[in-house]
């Protein structure tokens, strides 16, 4: 799933890519990315620091002012991030609503990728097997997916039509390209792929093997946030100042491109009311 992967360490990049300069009049800037069931640190570990002089000259905040933690579970999150207030964050759709009251969250922008948009989640079945949701009850279903809040996967991706829990075996994994090859064996019944991970199989062999089963509503796309704090207000337009620019500049531009993003663009929190209210159910 290289695209997928390519994603997560687009993230882990821009975690770091702030760290370079001296901190100016001690003001300190705290970065978590949260990507439970993603790639090891190690994986990405040797791309950090690729966007190091584009972003820090601008903001002005250097490795001594910069906490970036990257997170693959949950738990070590939100724990990071209950004494770390004045945080900064990049997570997917499922954490801000999740963790929207809790933390405070304000959404700030999206991640464009270079392949479009991914705007649904898709549950995919090997050729010929399943027709319906409710064939598919009481089956096996895996995915790096299932590390999401599962209240989200009901009530948004599912659209409240099944209990993901009751009504599924769930066997979550971060390898999702070999639970594909798990389910054209037979293994598993079913993956539920987002966006980024149905396109990338567009592009494999075996596509022709599997078939949709469900296709989620389209979903609107959430990438970094901040909780809402005084010494984050401070510095979040300087913050999104440096992303917006890096898209339009030349070097930020190719850079972009060459791990698979458009860029980084402003999100109308406005653009969130219809799924905040189906996730609160109202």
């Amino acid at each position: 799933m290289r695209k997928l992967v390519i994603i997560f360490i687009s993230l882990l990049i821009f975690s770091s890519c702030a760290v370079a300069q001296e901190g100016a009049q001690g003001e300190e800037l705290s970065m978590a990315i949260v990507t439970p069931g993603g790639p090891s640190p190690k994986k990405v570990e040797k791309y950090i620091g690729q966007f190091i002089g584009i972003i820090a000259e601008r903001i002005g905040i250097g490795e001594d002012s910069v906490t970036a933690r990257y997170f693959t579970e949950l738990k070590p999150a939100l724990d990071y991030l209950e004494k770390s207030r004045d945080s900064f964050i990049i997570g997917s759709l499922g954490f801000y609503l999740s963790q929207r009251k809790a933390l405070n969250l304000i959404p700030l922008a999206r991640v464009a990728l270079t392949i479009g948009p991914a705007e649904h989640y898709y549950l995919v079945v090997k050729k010929g097997t399943f027709t319906t949701l409710d064939e598919l009850k009481g089956k096996t279903i895996s995915g790096s997916t299932l590390y999401e809040d599962p209240g989200f996967l009901n009530r948004i991706v599912f659209d409240n039509r099944v209990d993901i829990s009751s009504d599924f075996i769930l066997k979550p994994t971060s390898r999702t390209l070999s639970a594909i090859r798990k389910l054209l064996k037979g293994k598993l019944q079913g993956v539920l792929l987002d966006g980024v991970q149905y396109k990338s199989l567009e592009k494999l062999p075996f596509f022709d093997e599997i078939d949709v089963l469900y296709r989620s509503p389209r979903l609107p796309d959430v990438g970094l946030m901040m909780i809402d704090t005084p010494a984050a207000r401070k510095l979040k337009d300087r913050l999104l100042d440096a992303l917006l620019e890096m898209g339009n500049s030349e070097e930020g531009a190719a850079t972009f491109k060459s791990i698979g993003l458009a860029g980084f663009k402003l999100i109308d929190p406005a653009s969130l009311d219809e799924v905040i209210m189906q996730y609160d159910g109202k």
